[in-house]
């Protein structure tokens, strides 16, 4: 249980961490559905919800990265008091733009931005970093 590896406390039967906690991912040496089987694991003793969103959010980041950026990419996930963080880097330093939906693209950024409590970009001369914070309350009921 994240409780007994990090510390934090049980409020109304989920665990809250204190601190710091989470996990490194190489996108380019793992799967998508691994990278999602590792964030549920991290997150297993949240609200449901909270869980389902962060790995939208983190699904819909990586799969920007992948399809839009360049290697190397990797994805953290830290969760905080309060709060989950999901940053996802890669060596495209083009800034990523919501755009009208269309067809079968289009709808990610748009849900990042109403899954997440905040988002935005980090842009250098040669990489990019796209985060997202998501509210560990759940903010939809089960």
């Amino acid at each position: 249980m994240l409780c007994e590896r990090f510390g934090g406390s049980l409020t109304n039967g989920y665990w809250y961490p204190v601190g710091s906690a989470g996990l490194d991912l190489d996108l380019d040496a793992v799967a998508a559905g691994s990278a999602r089987a590792r964030v549920r694991e991290l997150l297993e003793d949240l609200p449901p919800t909270v869980v389902a969103d962060v790995v939208q959010v983190m699904d819909e980041l990586t799969s920007n990265a992948r399809l839009h950026g360049a290697a190397p990419r990797r994805c953290r996930v830290r969760l905080r008091p309060q709060r989950v963080r999901v940053e996802v880097d890669d060596t495209d330093p083009g800034r990523p733009r919501p755009r009208a939906p269309q067809g079968t693209g289009g709808r990610g950024l748009i849900l990042v931005d109403r899954l997440a409590t905040a988002w935005a970009c980090t842009a250098g001369r040669d990489r990019k970093t796209v985060w997202a914070e998501l509210d560990l309350e759940p903010r939809h009921p089960a």
